[in-house]
Order: structure tokens, then C-alpha cells, then sequence
């Protein structure tokens, strides 16, 4: 008996899927708040050493790190390079800022990495509505890519999409 529902989308091998959910971290994004060391006012290096050599790499491995520091003290430059060189062989992606400012941040290395010369010539259909945070400059940044390389770029669904570019 054939089936009566044929699945055109994957019958079309000039139509492919971009999901950004793809590219998501695998275990997520991690915040390290270094603002306990400030607890006087001052950052002071002893104290900082002590904080960051305690922090366990393998609890932050393949995830993106979100470095803060929340006080509204001088923070001295050398704090970022040492609290990332500590966590640098586990961390899939090691940013200053905000959980939100990072992940778009490590979306952006992923994405410049990607050969975008696969597309050439395709409709893309850059997948929307998915289950993870991904950041608006995500969405932007594969816009983007995809807009220099794809014949034609939809957003959504490949039942309701939402016609982007056409070349």
C-alpha cells in the first residue's frame, strides 16, 4: 500500500534546513560570578589566585563560560586572562558578560567557522521555533551567511515559513 502523506520537503534535495539549534552548547551556558572578590572594595591577587585555582575545570566542560563580575569596583585586567586560562582546556567557549552576551558571542565564532559554499544555489529554510535560547544575533548572523550563499532563504517551518530572500 503507498502512503497516502508524501514529505516533499524531504524529497527536495535543493531544500535544506539550517538549525541553529545545532550549533547550541551541549551542557549549556555557565555563569562565574567573580564578584565575591571584591568583598572589600579591592581585588586582590592572592584572594583571586586562591578563588579561580578552586574552581574545578571538569565542571564547566563542554560549556559556554559566562565570566562576570558584578561589583561596582576597578576590576584589574589581569582577572579575565586568569580566570580563563583556568578554565581554557574544559570550557567548549570562555566569554566576559552576561549569559546572553556570551552565547551570542560563542554563536558568532561557530558560525564564522561554518563553509557557507554548501548553500550556494539552495533554499534554505533557517529553522525557527525550537527549544533552546538561541540569541537574536544568531539568527542575524546566519541571515547573514546564508543571504551571500543561498539562492533562497525562508524562515520557520517548512509548514509555515516566512519568505526572507530571493536571488
Amino acid at each position: 500500500m503507498e502512503d497516502l502523506i508524501r514529505n516533499r520537503v524531504a524529497e527536495n534535495d535543493q531544500l535544506v534546513v539550517f538549525d541553529l539549534e545545532d550549533y547550541f552548547p551541549p551542557v549549556g551556558v555557565r555563569e562565574v560570578d567573580l564578584t565575591p572578590l571584591a568583598s572589600e572594595g579591592i581585588v586582590r591577587e592572592a584572594a583571586a589566585r586562591k578563588f579561580i585555582d578552586h574552581l574545578d575545570p571538569d565542571d564547566f566542560a563542554d560549556v559556554v563560560v559566562a565570566i562576570t563580575f558584578g561589583a561596582e569596583v576597578i576590576v584589574p585586567q589581569w582577572i579575565w586572562p586568569m580566570a580563563s586560562s583556568r578554565l581554557a582546556e574544559a570550557a567548549l567557549y570562555l566569554g566576559e558578560g552576561s549569559k546572553e552576551a556570551v552565547l551570542g558571542q560563542y554563536y558568532a565564532q561557530r558560525l564564522s567557522r561554518i563553509d557557507w559554499t554548501f548553500y550556494a544555489g539552495k533554499k534554505v529554510l533557517l529553522k525557527g521555533c525550537g527549544q533552546y535560547p538561541v540569541p537574536n544575533s544568531a539568527y542575524v548572523q546566519a541571515a547573514m551567511y546564508l543571504r551571500l550563499s543561498a539562492q533562497k532563504l525562508m524562515y520557520g517551518e517548512a509548514c509555515s515559513n516566512v519568505p526572507i530572500y530571493r536571488g
